[in-house]
């Protein structure tokens, strides 16, 4: 079985289930036409997702619309491991507002499902799928029903140099560390409701394409650039460069008492560690210097993503006061 697998774009007129699934061919017994599961041997961590870790998108004849194989329904779900995100390029979303992003994003679009009850609500040619299916098929306890697998960009980090040269941008963000899906796809929605241009994280962090950032982003993760990274050197290169790295620490100066406005003249990152340790060592050494919310309550320290949050909307506020005043 070989072959590459037929794109649905979201401007295209071919049909969402004119694509199909295969397994690595070591995987796989043919017998008189039909596809079937052999048993695969996995170690480690990644026993639990062994039946579907080498999954690969190869074409199938046609099929009706309604006819969605067991196979196409394993691969969707395989799409929940991140190792099998990252090698097969593609991941899955899943609501109407998430959804309706993907298809007016221009990103690829290679499988769009709905329920019964869903389907007069999707903006696009949807594949009819039972309730049954849509719940083998979800990450969620409670599906959505409305599901679309689509594929990932390119992510070809733009260098330290250009960023901060020719980007245009007046402030960025990294992440070391942040675990949480929900925190990080707040953050998301919040960069991109400021206009962030550049968002680094480094391998610790989550996956920004695991179903609950998506979700979590309202669809923002079609619109904000994210870039993997290893930060202490990339954070080097980005000071070395021009920019004012500011790491988020408790032992920092007063966020609020920072002079300046980012951008001018260099562009300011801010720079949030994991919601339990904070920024790492190497981190913390590649930043200008640290900064904090002073609180004045008795708690112990904010959410992460708030306080996140609280920066960036500072730094946003500064922008539009420069702004407004030079009119």
């Amino acid at each position: 079985m070989a072959g590459s697998s037929r794109v649905f774009h979201s401007d295209s007129a071919m049909p969402p289930w004119s694509w199909g699934v295969g397994f690595s061919d070591q995987f796989v017994r043919h017998t008189k036409g039909v596809l079937s599961l052999c048993p695969m041997v996995a170690s480690g961590s990644h026993k639990k997702n062994a039946r579907w870790a080498h999954a690969r998108v190869l074409p199938l004849r046609d099929i009706a619309p309604s006819m969605l194989t067991r196979n196409e329904i394993l691969y969707i779900r395989s799409l929940r491991d991140r190792n099998t995100r990252i090698s097969e390029r593609k991941f899955v979303v899943e609501g109407h507002k998430c959804v309706d992003e993907a298809l007016r994003s221009g990103w690829a679009v290679h499988g769009l499902f709905a329920t019964e009850a869903a389907m007069g609500s999707v903006t696009g040619d949807a594949a009819p799928v039972s309730s049954k299916e849509m719940d083998r098929m979800s990450a969620f306890k409670s599906p959505p029903g409305v599901l679309a697998v689509v594929e990932m960009p390119d992510d070809t980090n733009m260098s330290a140099q250009d960023w901060v040269g020719e980007s245009g941008a007046a402030f960025g963000l990294a992440l070391d560390g942040l675990s949480d899906p929900g925190n990080l796809g707040t953050l998301l929605r919040t960069a991109d409701w400021l206009g962030i241009q550049g968002v680094w994280a480094s391998p610790r962090v989550v996956d920004v394409f695991n179903p609950k950032v998506v979700q979590a982003s309202m669809g923002a993760v079609f619109r904000v650039q994210v870039w993997r990274s290893e930060l202490p050197a990339h954070l080097t290169a980005l000071r070395e460069a021009g920019a004012l790295v500011y790491g988020m620490d408790m032992a920092g100066q007063d966020a609020w008492a920072m002079p300046g406005t980012p951008g001018s003249p260099s562009p300011w990152v801010a720079v949030l560690g994991s919601e339990s340790h904070g920024l790492s060592p190497e981190v913390m050494s590649a930043c200008t210097e640290q900064i904090h919310i002073p609180g004045r309550g008795g708690s112990e320290s904010l959410n992460a993503t708030m306080a996140a949050g609280m920066v960036l909307g500072e730094w946003g506020a500064r922008l539009h006061r420069q702004s407004s005043a030079s009119r």
